[in-house]
């Protein structure tokens, strides 16, 4: 009695066919590396307004041709997520003219 094994080649080996576990590992810590250094580069108010921005499913160029008054209304709720984060940091309570927000908005 004779046994034949076939398609035993690369090709219809699911395993070998697949980029390999270490590779895909690889690029997902590259990804989240380059997400983290991004991050730390940026102020806690960048990071406020980027989240508020992200909240909204905007980027810069989707803010930048908001009209006026949607981008006076993000503005100011970005605003008071920075009066928010500044109070919560150092627990006392940010008036309206104790920093400055003005680069926030570019």
């Amino acid at each position: 009695m004779t046994i034949g094994i076939s398609g035993t080649g690369a090709a219809s080996d699911p395993l070998r066919s697949r980029p390999s576990a270490k590779a895909s590992s690889a690029a997902s810590f590259e990804t989240i590396l380059e997400s983290f250094k991004k991050a730390a580069a940026q102020t806690p108010e960048e990071r406020v307004r980027e989240a508020v921005l992200k909240k909204h499913d905007l980027n810069e160029a989707d803010y930048d041709r908001l009209a006026p008054e949607k981008r006076k209304a993000i503005d100011q709720e970005v605003a008071a997520a920075v009066k928010k984060l500044h109070e919560r940091k150092t627990g006392v309570p940010a008036t309206e003219h104790s920093f400055a927000t003005d680069k926030l908005f570019g």
